[in-house]
């Protein structure tokens, strides 16, 4: 009971009272204060040469994080912990009878161990004297597969029936299945020595290029069957030798035929590919069983993959993919609101029926390589697991190539028309202003932000030329080993010094070596200054930003509880989307400069700010008709219209004018064609003055053309070499700016790769058609390779077809 204050005083049992209340005050602490409870979750370590730094001789110790592994492989096994950690210890609970293996660590974060015999491991690994995990591993050898054989994989091997079932036909027609055989035929890296087109291979290659590879341990892998029948010694014999690899003439069976066609080399044969028990560990018992499923692995960890694709400096994709934000994406488990896009396995299974509303993210995988690549075939796009992409306000990308892969989740999360309204209160946000995240999608293609009433602005895009969107750029290839960026930043940050990765770029921005060598077409910020498109696009947000209301932390608005600073105000909330809309993009304008620049002065504009004339972009094209300069603007203000000056020697010289449209909101696009033919130069430079109504004036950034004879007529000439392998060059020419379309086709008429889908100017050009870099699976015989142009002005077309062929 509480006594009144008074009866405490009196009966002298203040610090009776005192005491009981410090009590109850250390009870409180301890019960609902204490330190959180450890935890311990037993995960598998996945290892490549990548993480190990190297490999030791005789041996592959690379493990792929898989709980079915191959006696003699090296398992690593990792204690996840949480809370105050004083102890750790591992457990070999079970292990099959007449194993000897011991665990390399019983207190260790980390511990290994080596199978000895076929069956079952049971490891447990306790914290602090109390919280336990434990997991099964089993232990089995290597079966392989060989066509026309009843060797593993048989239940796979099916033409028809469910998904499971016809997995073998995909993956014979799949570059894993068959690299091993291009290589010993001279098929890789080959290049044209001494006359003779020969391919590069040697023993290293052979480790990833096969099933298994551990010379040491006898559990049927290709290593050891290749030593045990001598076959690692003879293969080579009749090629020469270079450094520690052999050159073999193209397409030179020789090695190949002795491997399949002499019985004594038969159990290597059957494991002379990257197999099915190379992503998946050995079956053994999985076929002893009858196919049961829990005697094999199925997993989508980057660790499958890395074992082979992390191996620098010649095979970097992991090392990029591990240092990226797909490999650490943050709140996975818990938020399920976040799937598919932020769960591997969830992602996974929505590839597989996007309609389905229940994806779950069941081990937590992250989005790794088999998420967005289908391991069983690699197609022409790469094995990607693209489906049909739709943004929120209801658009369907056809747009992007490969990169609408990318696109399925880099989109805004809000629909513009549901929540900007012409109503009060103007929005129906859920929880904050703006598209909540990742807009990068809309962003590219021009769409789902506030067009202010213009529909002119609806598709505008910058990049509409590059033929697979984010993939083109963000993939570009970097690194020793000009591996794909599979890092996807384009900062890359080795030695501490922060560079732009820029390579995607140079073939239409020429040679530049950061994005602000991309300078905008004019002044857009009013600092007085034209830098780069980043740098002024920074300036016009920062504009923005100094219109719009802040936070309590000094940001601009973004959630709803600050909802009374936009009460009744429409165009602060339309202004606040377009604000984050375009921060969240994170390109600063590089995805799309056109789309920014106009919603950032359009956004501006409504706020009440006086917006000049804002040119978004300026190019000049010389023809053998002339030069043709284009420009576009967003908004324009008392705009009376543009002079156009020219330098040839040291002085600017005007050589014409085109009317302004005063003032106005509306997207526009202007073009001038420059008489050159009296010019007796190599080049010259432009620039536009924009004059005001009132006689004021700006200049807008200088760009230069060279001024060469050009082609008088289209042309498409015979590739070269012919016959090819891998890749041969096409080269075609242009009297005029077209839209340009190089596709081939094998004899049968079928498409097998659109080369050129885009508009180019005037002048000689080439593409090259290469096999190997492209990922096609084709066959040795003819192919045709189709020109179709249209001149932009409609002055001409052509079109015309050549035969050329692929020898393997």
């Amino acid at each position: 009971m509480l006594w009144p204050i008074e009866q405490i005083i009196n009966h002298g049992a203040f610090m009776k009272y005192v005491k009981l209340l410090f009590a109850i005050l250390i009870l409180f602490v301890f019960t609902f204060a204490e330190t959180p409870a450890q935890t311990v979750k037993l995960k598998t370590d996945p290892q490549s040469s990548g993480t190990l730094g190297t490999i030791p001789a005789g041996t592959f110790p690379i493990y792929s994080g898989l709980n079915t592994v191959a006696i003699g492989m090296k398992v690593y096994l990792i204690a996840d912990t949480a809370g105050g950690v004083s102890s750790i210890t591992w457990t070999l609970v079970s292990q099959p009878a007449g194993s000897n293996t011991t665990l390399s660590s019983t207190s260790d974060q980390k511990t290994t161990f080596v199978p000895d015999s076929t069956g079952y491991y049971i490891v447990q690994v306790e914290v602090n004297g109390g919280a336990t995990d434990t997991d099964t591993l089993l232990a089995a050898t290597y079966r392989g597969y060989k066509d026309g054989e009843v060797l593993g994989c048989i239940c796979h091997d099916l033409t028809s029936g469910r998904d499971w079932q016809t997995v073998v036909p995909k993956w014979q027609a799949s570059g894993h299945a068959t690299i091993f055989k291009e290589g010993i035929t001279g098929q890789l890296e080959a290049a044209n020595v001494n006359g003779l087109f020969q391919g590069t291979y040697g023993p290293n290659c052979i480790k990833c290029h096969t099933t298994g590879w551990d010379p040491s341990a006898n559990n049927g892998n290709f290593g050891y069957e290749a030593q045990a029948s001598g076959f690692d010694t003879t293969w080579y014999k009749t090629f020469t030798k270079s450094g520690s690899s052999y050159l073999i003439p193209t397409n030179d069976m020789t090695a190949w035929n002795l491997l399949t066609t002499d019985s004594k080399y038969a159990k290597a044969a059957r494991v002379a590919f990257i197999g099915c028990e190379s992503c998946h560990g050995p079956a053994s018992a999985h076929q002893d069983s009858y196919g049961n499923p829990n005697m094999i692995s199925k997993s989508l960890d980057a660790g499958v993959c890395n074992q082979c694709h992390d191996a620098p400096t010649h095979h970097m994709v992991g090392h990029y993919y591990n240092a990226s934000a797909h490999a650490t994406l943050p709140h996975l488990e818990a938020r399920t609101s976040c799937f598919p896009c932020h769960g591997g396995t969830a992602y996974y299974k929505y590839t597989k029926n996007p309609s389905s509303p229940g994806w779950v993210n069941d081990d937590a995988t992250p989005i790794s390589c088999a998420v967005c690549h289908q391991a069983h075939e690699v197609n022409d796009n790469f094995g990607l697991r693209i489906v049909p992409v739709k943004l929120q306000n209801g658009y369907s990308v056809t747009e992007g190539g490969n990169g609408q892969l990318c696109m399925t989740c880099h989109q805004s999360r809000s629909n513009i028309n549901t929540v900007i309204t012409n109503t009060p209160p103007y929005y129906g946000f859920v929880d904050r202003y703006g598209p909540h995240h990742g807009p990068q999608a809309d962003m590219y293609l021009g769409r789902n932000a506030y067009n202010y009433g213009n529909s002119a602005l609806d598709g505008l895009m910058t990049h509409g030329s590059v033929k697979d969107a984010c993939v083109t750029c963000h993939m570009a290839e970097r690194g020793p080993a000009n591996t794909p960026n599979h890092e996807f930043s384009l900062v890359d940050t080795t030695g501490g010094v922060d560079k732009d990765i820029v390579s995607g770029c140079v073939p239409c921005h020429g040679n530049i070596t950061s994005f602000d060598d991309i300078q905008a077409s004019s002044d857009l910020d009013g600092n007085g200054k034209i830098e780069g498109v980043q740098t002024e696009v920074e300036g016009m947000l920062a504009n923005l930003a100094a219109l719009l209301p802040k936070d309590a932390s000094g940001a601009v608005v973004s959630r709803l509880s600050d909802s009374l600073k936009v009460k009744n105000k429409p165009n602060v909330v339309k202004g606040i989307y377009t604000y984050y809309f375009v921060s969240e993009d994170k390109s600063m304008g590089v995805h799309n400069a056109k789309y920014t620049i106009a919603i950032l002065s359009s956004a501006m504009e409504a706020l009440g700010s006086t917006v000049p004339v804002e040119l978004i972009s300026f190019n000049a094209n010389a023809g053998a008709d002339g030069v043709t300069l284009k420009w576009e603007t967003a908004t324009e203000t008392n705009n009376n219209g543009f002079e156009i000056e020219r330098k040839t020697s040291d002085t600017w010289e005007k050589v014409g004018f085109v009317k302004g449209n005063g003032t106005s909101s509306n997207f526009a696009k202007y073009s001038f064609k420059d008489d050159i033919s009296g010019l007796s130069v190599n080049k010259a430079v432009y620039r536009l003055r924009q004059i005001d109504l009132n006689g004021t004036s700006k200049y807008s950034k200088e760009v230069e053309v060279a001024i060469v004879a050009g082609p008088k007529d289209y042309a498409l000439f015979q590739n070269y070499p012919n016959p090819f392998n891998p890749s041969t060059t096409i080269r075609y020419a242009l009297p005029f700016e077209s839209n340009v379309k190089i596709s081939v086709y094998n004899i049968t008429g079928q498409l097998i790769k659109v080369l050129v889908n885009s508009e180019l100017p005037t002048g000689n050009h080439e593409v090259t058609f290469s096999t190997n870099s492209n990922g096609e699976q084709l066959s040795s015989g003819i192919y045709f390779y189709t020109i179709e142009a249209q001149a932009v002005s409609g002055s001409g077309s052509f079109r015309q077809t050549k035969k050329m062929v692929l020898m393997k």
